[in-house]
């Protein structure tokens, strides 16, 4: 069967979760969307790979909860066979004491279960763009992960290797930017400078604070902010 230029472009979700209600529906609530294509729905880990490993995926809805396995130590399994792929984290329930290791193997966003079909929509393109989207519901836990025990790694920076000399004025102007959930492609607009030149930037800002990923990036300038007491 021929599959034509139009579902090509279209971003391609699995969405893995073992609550057939929950899993079948929100396939269902995609279809409205005709930027986004449901391409598959797994029920456990195991279905989930076997899934990875046979079909090209742009972003993985992925449960925090499966039956055969944490979806946090799914991550990384995810990653080593499609790299490019996003990974937005789906919890029905308090997603403390995951966040900072969903960033870590390079979860993209975190949403949870009682948000709008609008909202996953949105996260889901905002991601599958390079972006990064934590579900509006989880200002709390954020701020606890942010500000609390759970984020004490040696991944973390004090507060002047942001405003001191390890970044350029350039990179903080960027790292602000991305903070604040634009896209390379929005950077390169706000700042009137060239797509390959944001995404120089970017590259040597998650070299020098020794994350891997653009939610890391924002939750270390969140951190570094609240630290220097420019938060309340």
């Amino acid at each position: 069967m021929s599959v034509n230029s139009e579902e090509l472009e279209r971003v391609k979700v699995l969405v893995v979760d073992d609550h057939t209600l929950f899993s079948e529906g929100t396939v269902s609530l995609l279809r409205v969307e005709s930027r986004i294509l449901a391409v598959g729905i797994a029920k456990n880990g195991i279905e989930c790979m076997s899934f990875i490993n046979k079909t090209r995926v742009d972003v993985v809805l992925l449960d925090i909860n499966l039956p055969d396995i944490c979806g946090v130590d799914i991550i990384d399994k995810i990653k080593m066979v499609q790299p490019e792929v996003k990974i937005l984290m789906l919890t029905g329930q308090d997603p403390k004491g995951y966040v900072t290791k969903s960033i870590s193997k390079g979860a993209n966003g975190f949403l949870l279960k009682s948000c709008s079909v609008e909202e996953m929509i949105e996260a889901i393109l905002r991601v599958y763009d390079g972006g990064v989207y934590f579900s509006q519901n989880m200002a709390p836990y954020i701020q606890s992960a942010i500000v609390g025990d759970e984020i004490r790694t040696e991944k973390i920076i004090e507060p002047e290797k942001i405003y001191g000399t390890s970044l350029t004025a350039k990179e903080i102007e960027i790292i602000e930017l991305i903070a604040k959930g634009l896209r390379n492609r929005e950077i390169t607009t706000a700042l009137g400078i060239k797509n390959r030149t944001v995404d120089f930037h970017v590259s040597n800002i998650m070299k020098k604070l020794g994350v891997k990923s653009r939610l890391e990036v924002a939750l270390t300038y969140m951190k570094s902010k609240d630290a220097s007491g420019i938060i309340s």
